[in-house]
């Protein structure tokens, strides 16, 4: 338990905190960018779906960022500690950020004059955030590389403004025609593609 303590500490001081104040700042911009008042429950769902989940891709993905310096690459390595587990730190961390920063901004919404089922939705952009999340962690396991990790779930992203029709299940803005069941579907997915990029992370090692 002191190991990952450890672990901790160090990632949000050295790599962690600089994610942790972009997707804070990306969150109190959203006055600027987007309706945050006295939101209908579609309107609502607009701004968390299409807005605040965006934020897993920016403290998610990251995960493997600090190993790209060989210097911290070699020194994990010749450490008793394994790979995976202060992998495994670094994204517990992250997603609690995730859950608080989420809870935060649902919450400023709640108080803003908002109507919307709370509990459905924050649990509805947490799913989101966290396939997004997830599906940048796979994609840069395979690829070894922070900009397509940072690109795929992006592209994915994109290709959700043309509708549901193919995506079916796994369509991102499922909340804003009051369908709360695909995100189930995204939750599952986003735990299976952080498994896989982690596997594969370990498997190059």
């Amino acid at each position: 338990m002191e190991t990952c303590v450890e672990i901790g500490k160090v990632n949000l001081k050295y790599h962690l905190s600089r994610h942790l104040l972009i997707a804070a700042a990306f969150l109190v911009m959203s006055p600027l960018l987007i309706s945050v008042r006295n939101l209908e429950p579609a309107q609502t769902a607009q701004s968390l779906e299409m807005y605040a989940a965006l934020i897993g891709i920016i403290l998610l993905v990251p995960i493997f960022l600090p190993d790209q310096d060989k210097n911290i690459r070699d020194l994990t390595a010749a450490k008793y500690t394994p790979a995976l587990k202060v992998q495994m730190v670094r994204l517990a961390e992250s997603f609690i950020f995730l859950v608080l920063l989420l809870g935060a901004f649902t919450l400023y919404l709640k108080t803003g004059g908002c109507e919307f089922p709370v509990l459905e939705m924050y649990a509805g952009v947490l799913s989101e955030a966290f396939f997004l999340g997830g599906l940048g962690i796979a994609a840069y396991g395979l690829s070894d590389n922070v900009i397509i990790g940072y690109m795929i779930p992006i592209v994915y992203y994109a290709a959700n403004f043309s509708g549901d029709k193919y995506l079916k299940n796994f369509y991102l803005f499922s909340m804003m025609q009051d369908r709360y069941e695909p995100k189930i579907w995204l939750a599952c997915a986003g735990v299976v593609l952080i498994c896989a990029g982690l596997g594969v992370r370990q498997i190059k090692r």
